[in-house]
């Protein structure tokens, strides 16, 4: 009977201790919540910060300094905008103080993932500033290389990655000779991040613990030290507190306003090992934003290799609850579906039969148009026909009068009407006005290949001049230059000529010129 008491008593007891933790859980994930929709007006914080510090940059006999504090504040916020500070603190820099621009610059590059171009600056700072060097820089630099060094080693594995922790673990122990305060948050955090690399895991808790218990740790270095105990619960097996201190270090950053972090990524993916699907995508893809914000390319890629997993637990969920309704309502959806493609067969049969019908329209417009018009040059092209056989009759009617008259003097002077220049005069107009009647735009359009100063400008009454009428004929199809010299009376030198000086003047070259003017549009084909 005590025995059975006792195992009840056990029984209750754990389920009160289970109870507790998942009313701890949702607490934690409340506050966190509760960070991420304050998040905004954290970030208005931290731009009025900024503000203040650019107000003070325009007026500061100090700039560089004013430049190291906007970095300061870039640095965890945004890759891209650090790095110009670094290069605005560079410009500003005395030689004394470029030791520390290096620093800065490396800091950023490892920050954005940026190993090969951190290393290149870290490799030689010590040697290339050894006269510079204090206790602070050293220690800033030693710092750096270290997280370098285990950053690399993360990333290689193997045999590659032993290395690099080798080498990380022996700058860290320098790390150790810089450190004068003994009971400082980062002296404890320190000896913690060496017991972890070389596998000492109960140690490592008890030094992050002791770190974050120790003299005014800042919010950053807080989010540092949690996320780093709750990677080592979460490799010692202890989801529960790796849960818990993820969480912290999560609210941290998003109080500091820190975009190049791990912490809700790892989050999310504890909630996803748990069961947690809603809240873990949200968070996952909260990662991802901030991973691209910071512009962090090994984030990105960590948290991308997080959020397949994540979305396809999901998907398979949303799929199975989805089976029942689907299979319902298929027969309503391939319905659907039919009446869908039906209307929309419909509708485009619908505009295809209205298109042709315009089409159709358009053409019978400008057949009547091209009848009219034919009809119009026919009796133009007969009147003048007809104009010019009277002339030259009426030209041999008088001149044989005066010839058998012998009135000489009246034999010499040739009758207007069949003078060889108006009659000439008076085709070339007529030429000009029927094409100008195919061509209602030739002289604007041709004259936008021409350059400004070199466009023609007719005269009054003038239609078309020499060389606007021998590329009239060339639109028309006609482009022997022969045939263009009997046609309007020129000389093949003349016609030459004047093609050579318009080509010239173009802003065409000669193939394209002569593309663009076969495009000039004829009455059947004008722009709408």
């Amino acid at each position: 009977m005590k025995r059975q008491l006792l195992l009840l008593l056990v029984l209750i007891a754990c389920s009160t201790m289970a109870n507790a933790l998942v009313i701890n859980e949702k607490r934690e994930l409340d506050t966190l919540n509760a960070y991420l929709a304050m998040r905004d007006k954290i970030d208005v914080c931290k731009h009025e910060r900024i503000d203040s510090l650019y107000q003070e940059a325009a007026i500061s006999v100090n700039p560089y300094e004013v430049y190291k504090s906007l970095y300061l504040e870039y640095r965890c916020y945004n890759y891209d905008t650090a790095l110009i500070y670094v290069e605005n603190m560079e410009r500003e820099a005395l030689p004394e103080q470029m030791p520390e621009v290096d620093l800065c610059r490396a800091f950023v590059y490892l920050s954005g993932g940026l190993f090969k171009e951190a290393s290149d600056i870290l490799d030689g700072w010590e040697e290339r500033y050894s006269a510079e060097q204090t206790r602070d820089l050293m220690l800033r630099y030693c710092v750096l290389y270290a997280r370098l060094l285990w950053d690399m080693a993360d990333q290689a594995g193997g045999m590659i990655g032993e290395k690099y922790n080798a080498e990380g673990l022996s700058m860290n122990r320098r790390v150790q000779t810089y450190l004068t305060e003994r009971d400082t948050a980062y002296y404890w955090y320190t000896l913690a991040v060496m017991d972890l690399r070389e596998g000492n895991y109960p140690r490592s808790i008890a030094r992050c613990k002791a770190s974050l218990a120790a003299t005014q740790p800042s919010v950053h270095d807080q989010a540092i030290t949690a996320s780093t105990l709750a990677y080592l619960y979460r490799i010692t097996g202890d989801q529960q507190a790796a849960l818990h201190y993820y969480i912290e270090a999560a609210v941290c950053d998003i109080r500091s306003s820190t975009y190049e972090t791990v912490a809700l990524r790892n989050v999310a993916e504890l909630l996803f090992e748990a069961g947690e699907t809603d809240l873990s995508d949200r968070y996952i893809r909260i990662a991802m934003q901030d991973a691209l914000r910071y512009h962090a390319r090994h984030r990105q890629v960590d948290v991308a290799q997080s959020l397949p997993i994540i979305e396809e637990k999901m998907l398979g969920r949303i799929r199975r609850q989805q089976f029942v309704t689907q299979s319902l309502l298929v027969v309503v959806v391939v319905l659907l579906l039919i009446g869908i493609v039906g209307i929309v067969v419909l509708v485009r049969q619908n505009k295809a039969i209205a298109s042709a019908r315009e089409a159709i329209s358009h053409m019978n417009t400008s057949l009547t148009e091209a009848n009219k018009l034919k009809e119009q040059l026919l009796g133009t092209l007969l009147s003048s026909r007809t104009k010019y056989i009277n002339a030259v009759k009426q030209y041999q009617q008088d001149v044989k009068q005066y010839a058998a008259n012998r009135q000489w003097s009246a034999l010499l002077s040739v009758p207007k009407a069949a003078d060889a220049r108006l009659q000439r005069a008076v085709l070339d107009r007529q030429i000009d006005t029927i094409f100008l009647s195919i061509c209602p735009t030739f002289v604007e359009d041709f004259n936008a290949l021409m350059r400004p100063e070199e466009q023609f400008t007719l005269k009054k009454d003038e239609l078309l001049n020499a060389q606007l009428r021998i590329f009239a004929l060339i639109r028309l199809g006609v482009t022997h230059n022969e045939v263009i010299a009997e046609i309007l009376d020129y000389s093949i030198n003349t016609v030459y000529s004047y093609k050579t000086r318009v080509l010239a003047a173009s802003k065409l070259k000669s193939e394209e010129f002569y593309s663009a003017l076969m495009q000039i549009p004829s009455f059947g084909n004008a722009p709408k």
